[in-house]
């Protein structure tokens, strides 16, 4: 027999907490805890809880909390002052 896959979700682990990116989502700006996180056609997707719903967004649309945006960066702290540098002469 299969085994069964629990319905309800799991309250007492914490998922952490993403902020909304993407420049045109409503929701903008705006931090809300992860109540699941799936897979829907090869990307995550989370589910969040706002004051009066539930909705889901793509993981490419959000930012983890507790991410450190200048520490996953491709460029070091050189480079970078020497982008900000060259963008400023354009």
């Amino acid at each position: 027999m299969a085994r069964q896959q629990p319905k309800a979700l799991d309250h007492s682990r914490d998922l952490g907490t993403v902020t909304i990116l993407h420049p045109y989502h409503p929701l903008y700006g705006q931090s809300f805890p992860i109540l699941k996180i799936r897979k829907v056609d090869g990307q995550r997707r989370y589910s969040l809880r706002s004051q009066d719903d539930v909705f889901s967004v793509p993981e490419s649309w959000t930012i983890d909390a507790r991410q450190n945006l200048f520490f996953e960066s491709y460029f070091d702290a050189d480079t970078l002052r020497a982008l900000l540098e060259l963008s400023s002469l354009l």
